[in-house]
């Protein structure tokens, strides 16, 4: 708000994801836009895309965003925004997940805890990495994970390991 004159947020953290640090105002006079406040709203700068419809966000941000944004009730959002402020709203834990029908193998409970963190990470859209010791399992979880999504027919998978694991992937 610079004095009578409300700027959308968003329009402003367009100006500011673009360096600036003022507005040109109706009346033709000019709103600077604090040190302070661009260093509080950083976060949403920096994470901002610009579009023609308006601010972007990726689907990982979701989180973030809503937490930056918890108190500015007048922002307006899309569709997708609003589903996934939805989900992470009933969000209460990660649940061990079964593997899916075709999977031939079984899991252990720890293995089960991974696949439905890895279904987790999907689900919200996140990236993750798979890096507990040697030998307990990683492989089988995301190969639960790959079937998940072959049932599910959920397009094409891109599994990037190193060399080293080509034949122990190729056994299991």
């Amino acid at each position: 708000r610079f004095g009578d004159v409300d700027i959308p947020l968003l329009e402003l953290v367009g100006l500011g994801k673009h360096g600036a640090g003022h507005i040109a105002l109706p009346d033709g006079s000019m709103g600077v836009l604090s040190d302070e406040w661009r260093a509080r709203l950083a976060p949403l700068m920096t994470a901002a895309a610009m579009a023609a419809e308006g601010t972007r966000f990726r689907r990982s941000q979701a989180g973030i965003l809503d937490a930056l944004l918890a108190t500015r009730p007048e922002v307006r959002a899309d569709k997708v925004f609003e589903r996934a402020r939805a989900e992470l709203e009933g969000f209460s834990q990660i649940e061990p997940s079964d593997p899916p029908a075709g999977f031939w193998g079984t899991l252990r409970e720890y293995q089960r805890a991974g696949l439905g963190w890895l279904h987790f990470l999907r689900r919200f859209g996140l990236g993750g990495c798979l890096a507990d010791d040697m030998g307990l399992g990683k492989t089988v979880q995301v190969l639960a994970l790959l079937e998940s999504r072959r049932a599910e027919k959920a397009g094409v998978s891109l599994v990037v390991v190193p060399k080293s694991l080509v034949f122990n992937w190729r056994e299991e």
